[in-house]
C-alpha cells in the first residue's frame, strides 16, 4: 500500500477553471497558507453563483445581486504580447468570484437607495466616518503604487511580466473602491501560475497586502484600509 496521500483538490473550482480555458491551479503548498485560504474562500462560493459560458470577448464578468452571475469566455485573448492568456483566464475568473465574496462580506449601508452604490466595494461602510470613501480610495491607489515599486525591485519580474503587472495596476487604480482585494488576488494567482512564491519579493509583498485585506473583510469592524509599508 502506498504511503503517499493524494493532494486535496477543490474539484468544483478545478472544473470551472478548466471550462473557462484557464491554467489548472497548483496543489496547495504548506508554505503558502494564505494562497490556500484565498482559494478556499472562492471555492466556498461556487454553489452560490451561476456561471455561464459566453463567446463575448470578455475574459470574465460578475453581476451582483441576490443570485450572483459570473460569465466567462474560454476563447478570450487579451491581444497583449506580454499577457499569457491561459493563466490570465484563471486569475480573472477568481477575480470575479472575489467580487462576490467582497460584496457579501464588507459592511454596507442599510438604506436600499444608498446600498446599491456599495456593490462590491472593498471598504466597510461603517469605517467611512473615520476614514472617508475618498481617503480609502486614495490609500488603495497608493498601496498599488507600492506594488509597482516592488515589481521593479524584484529581479524575478522580467520586462514582460512587469508590463502585465502595470496593466493590472492601471486597472486597479481606475476603480480603487472595487478593485483592491480582487486585483491583489488576480496578481497572486497569475504570479503563482508563473512559478512565483513567497521566496520572491513581489509575491511576498502581495501576500502581505492580501492577508491584511482578507482579515479586514472577514471582520465587520475591520477598520479602514491601512497604508501599506514600503517593503
Amino acid at each position: 500500500m502506498s504511503t503517499h496521500s493524494e493532494p486535496l483538490r477543490r474539484l468544483a473550482l478545478d472544473r470551472l477553471i478548466k471550462d473557462a480555458g484557464g491554467t489548472a491551479l497548483p496543489d496547495d503548498a504548506s508554505d503558502e497558507p494564505h494562497f490556500a485560504e484565498l482559494l478556499d474562500e472562492c471555492a466556498a462560493l461556487i454553489d452560490e453563483i451561476t456561471f455561464t459560458k459566453k463567446n463575448d470577448g470578455h475574459v470574465a464578468q460578475a453581476t451582483m445581486g441576490a443570485h450572483p452571475l459570473v460569465t466567462y469566455d474560454p476563447a478570450y485573448s487579451s491581444g497583449e504580447a506580454t499577457t499569457d492568456d491561459v493563466p490570465f483566464r484563471t486569475a480573472s475568473i477568481l477575480h470575479e468570484i472575489m467580487h462576490v465574496s467582497v460584496d457579501k462580506l464588507y459592511d454596507k449601508p442599510t438604506d436600499p437607495s444608498e446600498k446599491i452604490y456599495w456593490q462590491s466595494v472593498n471598504f466597510h461602510y461603517a469605517t467611512t466616518a473615520g476614514s472617508s470613501f475618498a481617503e480609502q480610495s486614495q490609500t488603495v491607489t497608493e498601496n498599488l503604487q507600492k506594488v509597482m515599486a516592488r515589481a521593479t525591485a524584484d529581479s524575478k519580474v522580467d520586462t514582460t511580466l512587469r508590463s502585465h503587472i502595470e496593466r493590472r495596476y492601471i486597472y486597479g487604480c481606475a476603480g480603487p473602491h472595487v478593485h483592491y482585494d480582487t486585483v491583489l488576488l488576480d496578481l497572486l494567482v497569475y504570479l503563482r501560475l508563473k512559478g512565483h512564491s513567497r521566496k520572491n519579493v513581489l509575491f511576498a509583498y502581495l501576500t502581505k497586502l492580501s492577508q491584511e485585506a482578507r482579515n479586514r473583510r472577514m471582520d465587520s469592524k475591520g477598520g479602514p484600509v491601512p497604508p501599506a509599508s514600503a517593503t
